[in-house]
């Protein structure tokens, strides 16, 4: 104890880090693996955000996906192709085909 009250700049150090990896491990979203599915009529990106994303929040999935597509607003189209993140223990769709990638 006599030891924090001497080095009180390295407990404060080591406090800020023990609260930084504690968000780390609560916000994870799990495993991410990508896949490419095919826009049926009716699919948002909200709706697809629904089904595939785990504990990601729906926010941060949908600019994943735009980022990934290069797509420059949240407008999909049926019948297109969409490269999508599913996290977690979420099933792949049937109607997908699984894309390798490198880890970046």
């Amino acid at each position: 104890m006599n030891w924090f009250k001497k080095n009180t700049h390295i407990s404060i150090l080591l406090g800020a880090f023990l609260l930084f990896a504690g968000y780390l491990v609560i916000t994870d979203p799990g495993d991410i693996t990508y896949t490419e599915i095919y826009i049926e009529h009716g699919d948002s990106l909200w709706s697809l955000a629904e089904q595939y994303r785990g504990k990601m929040g729906m926010d941060d999935w949908i600019k994943l996906v735009k980022a990934e597509n290069e797509l420059h607003s949240v407008k999909i189209v049926a019948g297109k192709s969409l490269v999508i993140p599913v996290v977690g223990d979420n099933k792949i769709p049937t109607n997908s085909i699984e894309i390798a990638r490198s880890e970046r």
